[in-house]
């Protein structure tokens, strides 16, 4: 989830610091006990969770979201409470407690909902939580979701909370697994919700319909790179091409970085080609420049001059990073999905003789 902080300028110096100093947040002792505890239940990751305690787990978690429902730390108990399984898997101290944690997070999730004084927030939240359990579980017993059971939990939301973050969090959800299940159907949900009055889920809806479109259409990129020199893909036509949205102040991105450079040195001859998207903020130019040299980032890279946000991130809706585009030999996207090994596999069945 990304958290923007809007910060207001105030004219009066004597009361900008007195009301800056109300501004800043004052963390009850109480509440920071209980999400301590609730912290506690998930054990160490370093030790493979040795000391994990589902029920600490949750209970603090529903205790807080009781006495301090309204409080910034309620959305980050809602993801630890998302991801939580999640962090299990792939480590063979802890992926034997998965199925356990989904069964326990599913009873919590059922018996918390039975409660209908929750405020929006909250409400919204444990449905967030409860339709991303269910998918794991339908996804580890079978392969896919129950669609028809995760649109029925995005309706419940819109019906209560239109506006929610949350509805577009599962939106977000629907959309990926619409894209492999039904790929027929995406275009026109996806311009249902562009057309939608809530401006976040219309944002994500036209930014994901032009991501679809880049299936028929190839995609058009042309910048001045960080070297002076002019990009545009139509250039690059005839070979597959990872566009990498990324920054140096983001720490999944520059860890992706080693396997891209791998994979150039790997598959660069055979023809295969990195375009970067700086997400770096407009001060740090130089600071780009350096760490793009340090690193051997031996690839171009668009700086966004303009002081905005990128006008690539823009178009499609680009809410987090790394973002990647692997598109094929004749402009076309690929996938999106190239984290870890799996532009390796990509490029392997792309290029691989």
């Amino acid at each position: 989830m990304l958290i923007r902080i809007l910060c207001t300028l105030l004219l009066c110096s004597s009361s900008a610091r007195l009301l800056a100093q109300e501004a800043r947040p004052v963390l009850d002792p109480v509440a920071t006990a209980i999400w301590s505890e609730h912290a506690r239940g998930m054990g160490d990751r370093s030790d493979g969770r040795a000391g994990v305690d589902f029920n600490l787990v949750t209970g603090k978690a529903l205790e807080f979201f009781e006495k301090f429902p309204e409080e910034r730390r309620v959305g980050g108990i809602l993801f630890n409470l998302a991801s939580f399984g999640g962090w299990m898997e792939g480590d063979e101290r802890t992926d034997a407690l998965r199925a356990g944690w989904q069964q326990h997070l599913r009873r919590a999730m059922a018996d918390a909902l039975q409660n209908k004084t929750w405020p929006d927030n909250v409400w919204a939240g444990l449905h967030w939580v409860a339709a991303k359990n269910e998918i794991a579980i339908q996804v580890a017993a079978g392969g896919k979701p129950d669609l028809a059971a995760l649109r029925a939990r995005i309706d419940t939301i819109t019906a209560r909370v239109p506006a929610s973050s949350y509805r577009t969090f599962l939106e977000q959800e629907y959309v990926r697994w619409l894209e492999q299940l039904q790929p027929e159907a995406v275009a026109a949900h996806l311009t249902k919700l562009a057309g939608s009055d809530v401006e976040d889920l219309a944002k994500f809806g036209q930014g994901q319909l032009a991501i679809h479109q880049l299936k028929t259409t190839p995609m058009e990129l042309r910048f001045t790179a960080l070297d002076g020199t002019t990009v545009d893909l139509a250039d690059y036509r005839g070979k597959v091409v990872l566009v990498d949205c990324w920054a140096t102040w983001c720490v999944p991105c520059v860890k992706e970085l080693p396997a891209i450079k791998a994979a150039l040195a790997k598959w660069g001859d055979k023809g295969f080609a990195v375009v970067g998207i700086s997400f770096d903020r407009i001060g740090d130019k130089e600071k780009l420049i350096k760490f793009v040299a340090d690193e051997q980032l031996n690839w171009p890279h668009w700086f966004n001059e303009s002081g905005g946000k990128n006008p690539f991130g823009l178009k499609y809706n680009i809410r987090s990073i790394p973002a990647t585009f692997l598109l094929g030999k004749d402009g076309l996207l690929v996938t999106t999905e190239t984290h870890g090994p799996k532009l390796e596999a990509a490029l392997q069945r792309l290029l691989g003789e």
